[in-house]
This record gives C-alpha cells, structure tokens and sequence, in this order.
C-alpha cells in the first residue's frame, strides 16, 4: 500500500491489525541466506497458518550478523515470496542513522508496507538523542516507521517520549517489549488513540484485546504455537473480536503446555543472556518447517538439548498434529 507520511499513521490502523509472525532466517550450507528455505517457510505461514502478516529481519532473523547487502537481498526475497498475499514490515534495526535511512528508503521502494526500526544502543542515552534519531529518518522517508521498544537493552521509550515522537509524521506503531502490564497500560493511555500499539508477546493478546482494545500481535509465537489444521492462535482471535469471549478464554488456556516450552527454550536462555535462535529453529524442524543452523555469537544446540527439547515438544501434540496434517495433505 503506497501513501505519503502525512498518510501513514492511518494506513498503520488499517493495515497492522491480526496476527502476525516474524520468522528466524534460513542460513545455507556455505552460510548465505537460502533463499529456497526462506520462501518454503514464507508460503507455509501464508498458506497453511494463514498469518496476517510477517516482520522481516528481527532480531530473531539474526539481522545484526547480517551486511546491508544481504539484508536488501533478503528483503527483496520475502516480499517477491509473499507475492501481496500478506503485508510486511522490514527491520531497518541500525546503529548507524545513516544506513536505518538507506534500509528503509529500499524497503519502501520494494513495496513493504512498513519499517520497524530499534532505539540505537550507542549515543542514544536520553530522550533527546533518541528523537533526534528518529527525526532524521523520519525527514529522509515516506514509509511508515514502527518504534520498538525494548527498555532491557536499548533507552527506554517512555510515555512521554512516546507523546514527543509520534510528532513526526510517520511514526505510526509501537511494537512494546516491556513485558510490565503497568508500563503498556500507561504508553495505551499516552498514545494508544493516536498509533498502534502491540506487545510482543502472545501470552497476554486475549486481556490486550479485550482490555485494552489492542488490534494488532505480532512476535515469533504464531508460527511456533500453531500448524496446519491446528490454528488456536488465530481461532481465539477470531472468537475474542466477536464477543464469545468464553470460548475464546478456554480456547486461549488450552495453549499452557506449549507457553511451557516457550517459556523454558525461549524465555528462558534470553533470561540468562543467550539469544535463543537456534531453539527456536530447532522448534520449526520438529514442526516441518525449515530451521538450519545459527551464525555466531548466537550458539548452536548440543545434542543433548536436543533430545530432551524433542522429547518435551512432543508431549505437547504439535509435531504430531504437524505429520498428521502432512499426511492427510499426501493423501489428497
């Protein structure tokens, strides 16, 4: 969807609503991005998980190991594998304002829709050189910029600072990765009428949409937690914003075996300081999707990881419904 920056906070209402998922990137066998895997995993959320959207190059898709190059060429991948089936965010995630500009600038002129982009880590210690920041990309661009808030590693983006930014134009979302309830409740109340916001976590989207009026989830949890023929992610949403709101809370309940797992695999090695992306690409390969192997400083999974992750997702059903779903699809 085209639109100029005056335009783009209603386009973001429009637009970044639903489910939507963000995928780890696919290495090949010589460490370059495998552009077969990557459209494998693009159509098997599109088609059989039926996302609403996906966030390219997070920091689950390792883009900090990745060249501008490579990030352009994945970029140009994802959106020719979505094909205008779903819309698209690009992570222009960089330190360098410069190049977060370039990045989005060539993420606009390939058609995504919008661009997230993290409060840089170096330089950007108060609210000033923050918005600063984002002022500077904000007056080179016309895409839609989402602000990531993530206060455990980069400044905080506060309620009022949150007021300060969304001045600028083409502001027009806030993916929230405070996971206190008070410091969402309180950025709802500062801006929550004006941009989108979501948290970044599946666990509390039933409370966020029906108290708080939230629209839009988006993390790595929709393609983890659901396969094809078994979409309780998707279905208790569907539920929630009809009003059946019952059926929507057991259907949501029924997920605590696999928030479980995620909560172990996931949460909690990025508790203690390791970024989880091989668990998790491990996770797809034992729901048939494709994984591979990670880049450093992230760390592989030993084998004994393994076998004792392999036997837990297994107790909770999903690899199972994956074959199942596999099979019937052969027969037919």
């Amino acid at each position: 969807m085209k639109y100029n920056k005056n335009e783009a906070k209603d386009a973001a209402k429009e637009i970044l609503r639903g489910v939507w998922t963000a995928m780890p990137y696919c290495w090949n066998e010589t460490d370059e991005f495998d552009d077969r895997a990557n459209c494998r995993n693009m159509d098997h959320i599109i088609t059989k998980l039926e996302i609403d959207g996906h966030y390219c190059s997070g920091n689950i898709a390792e883009f900090w190991s990745m060249p501008n190059d490579e990030r352009k060429h994945a970029h140009e991948v994802m959106i020719a594998a979505a094909n205008g089936r779903i819309p698209q965010i690009a992570g222009c995630h960089h330190q360098s304002v410069k190049d977060a500009t370039m990045l989005a600038n060539h993420a606009w002129d390939i058609g995504f829709d919008f661009v997230i982009i993290l409060t840089p880590y170096v330089a950007a210690g108060n609210d000033d050189s923050v918005y600063s920041f984002y002022e500077y990309i904000c007056e080179r661009t016309e895409i839609g910029i989402v602000l990531f808030n993530v206060p455990s590693n980069c400044h905080p983006i506060s309620p009022s600072l949150a007021k300060r930014l969304i001045s600028l134009p083409n502001i027009v979302a806030i993916k929230q990765a405070d996971p206190a309830p008070a410091s969402t409740i309180a950025l709802e109340a500062s801006v929550g009428k004006d941009v989108v916001i979501s948290v970044a976590d599946e666990a509390p989207w039933l409370h966020n949409m029906t108290q708080l009026g939230h629209q839009w989830l988006i993390n790595y949890n929709p393609h983890l937690y659901q396969v094809p023929g078994y979409l309780p992610i998707n279905e208790y949403t569907r539920l929630a914003q009809n009003g059946e709101i019952e059926q929507a809370t057991k259907l949501a309940a029924s997920l605590n075996p696999i928030r479980g797992l995620h909560s172990k695999w996931i949460q909690g090695y990025w508790r203690k300081g390791r970024m989880p992306m091989s668990e998790m690409k491990y996770w797809q390969e034992c729901i048939l999707m494709d994984g591979g192997t990670v880049r450093p400083p992230v760390l592989e999974m030993d084998e004994e990881a393994k076998s004792t992750f392999i036997q837990e997702i297994e107790a909770t059903g999903l690899p199972e419904k994956a074959r199942l779903a596999l099979t019937k699809n052969a027969a037919e």
